[in-house]
């Protein structure tokens, strides 16, 4: 029974993380992790602590501790799409892209298709190699030459 509503209040709280109300959301998860450890069942499943590492950083100033939830939880569960998207998430509210984006790389290649993980890669905004590699991005010619490459064609062959 205690199973039951501890699925329950997790699958609200997933709910209210669609609608971006991390606080409520944090409420549902915490509930759900105590109902499963009341219940004498063990530990919680390990997408809960992801979820609830998601809305601790989300709602709260515990990036640190939100953080090392999550990356316990990819540890635990490293096949699991959804963790390494949390993971990600917690990492960009902490300002930290590179690992972010490591995250959300690792991911997708469990996934290829997963819809919040492309989501979030897009908002990244990855940028392609800059034309001439062993010039700084920001030179006159990469600009110039990046321009060109962008709105070249895409289909250069001959038929």
């Amino acid at each position: 029974m205690s199973e039951l509503s501890s699925e329950n209040s997790f699958n609200k709280g997933l709910q209210a993380v669609l609608r971006g109300q991390y606080l409520e959301a944090l409420a549902y998860f915490e509930a759900s992790m105590e109902l499963v450890q009341r219940a004498g069942n063990g530990q919680a499943p390990v997408k809960y602590l992801s979820y609830y590492g998601l809305c601790l950083a989300m709602a709260s100033a515990r990036l640190r501790e939100a953080r090392e939830i999550c990356e316990r939880a990819v540890e635990a569960e490293f096949y699991n799409p959804d963790l390494y998207l949390n993971l990600g998430k917690v990492y960009l509210k902490g300002r930290d892209r590179a690992r972010a984006f490591g995250a959300l790389i690792r991911g997708l290649q469990l996934n290829p298709r997963h819809a919040g993980i492309i989501r979030e890669i897009s908002h990244l905004g990855i940028r392609k190699r800059p034309v001439l590699p062993f010039l700084d991005r920001s030179h006159p010619l990469n600009r110039v030459l990046g321009r060109l490459r962008r709105s070249a064609p895409r289909d250069l062959s001959v038929h």
